[in-house]
């Protein structure tokens, strides 16, 4: 009976012991089981805490270079403004320097009755008389007196615009003046002076006008008229001479009809040229011996 008993705590205390043994392999189980987990999930908030990293990096790089693009293109812009201004700032230096010439100096050009020119530069405060008496120094006495005047517009200057300025005078800074012999009208002086071109134009242009009539006589010719006969009747003798020349035409032109005769075929007032049908349809109607009629 004590053995009985003995082997009863002994199955009791294994059974025992095998539990406690299945539920420390359990808890154990469920340990790694939790530490696994937690070691997963670390690994994902470290991945996650990377990739923010990595994208704070980026946005920070590119911030900056957004910034440093910015800078670099305010810098550039701000010296392409410079650079413009300055070039203004000289161009409008230049046109004042230049207006300022062109206001104190008057370019005129003489033309003279013959077409040719010369020309001057005088202040434009100067009177116009100084110009004239440069023209009478330079041309002499070839002309005479003469006045002076513009073409475009026409006007010829009186006593009185001798004395005022060119600038006044609408002669700076730049101009083209006319010598008027006295008595000769202003048309003729620019006939003289435009004759010069008009006999250019004519040398240049003569060959295309040339090749023009060329292509429009060979493009719109009319035909040679066709000739005819004309009997005319006239009262007057006839002339020896002409009477001999048609006497020496007549065998010419009976050669002429002859060999028409042989190489034409005439039907009424038509000719035509002859065949080898034709010179058969000939002998048929002319042997006798033809059932072929005319």
């Amino acid at each position: 009976k004590e053995e009985e008993q003995r082997e009863i705590k002994k199955e009791i205390e294994r059974r025992k012991t095998g539990k406690e043994m299945l539920d420390y392999k359990r808890k154990q189980e469920e340990e790694l089981t939790k530490r696994m987990l937690e070691e997963r999930n670390r690994e994902k908030a470290e991945d996650r805490a990377a990739r923010e990293r990595i994208k704070q990096q980026i946005a920070l790089d590119r911030a900056e270079r957004a910034a440093r693009f910015a800078k670099t293109k305010e810098e550039v812009e701000a010296a392409k403004a410079a650079a413009l201004l300055a070039k203004q700032a000289e161009m409008e230096v230049k046109r004042e320097s230049y207006a300022r010439e062109r206001s104190t100096v008057a370019r005129i050009q003489f033309r003279l009755p013959d077409g040719s020119s010369f020309t001057n530069q005088f202040p434009s405060d100067a009177p116009l008389e100084e110009a004239r008496q440069f023209a009478a120094q330079t041309v002499g006495n070839t002309y005479g007196n003469f006045s002076l005047a513009t073409m475009f517009p026409r006007r010829e200057f009186t006593k009185e615009d001798y004395k005022k300025k060119l600038l006044d005078l609408e002669l700076a800074p730049s101009a083209s003046v006319v010598l008027l012999p006295a008595g000769r009208p202003t048309a003729s002086i620019v006939h003289s002076s435009s004759g010069d071109i008009w006999t250019l134009l004519g040398t240049v242009l003569y060959p295309f006008l040339a090749i023009w009539r060329l292509i429009s006589n060979f493009l719109f010719s009319n035909p040679p008229p066709t000739q005819t006969s004309v009997r005319v009747t006239s009262s007057e003798p006839p002339n020896p001479a002409s009477s001999s020349k048609s006497e020496k035409r007549e065998p010419v032109r009976k050669r002429v009809l002859e060999k028409r005769g042989d190489d034409f075929k005439k039907e009424g007032k038509i000719y035509r040229l002859r065949t080898q049908d034709d010179g058969e349809d000939e002998n048929n109607t002319w042997n006798g011996n033809s059932t072929q009629q005319m």
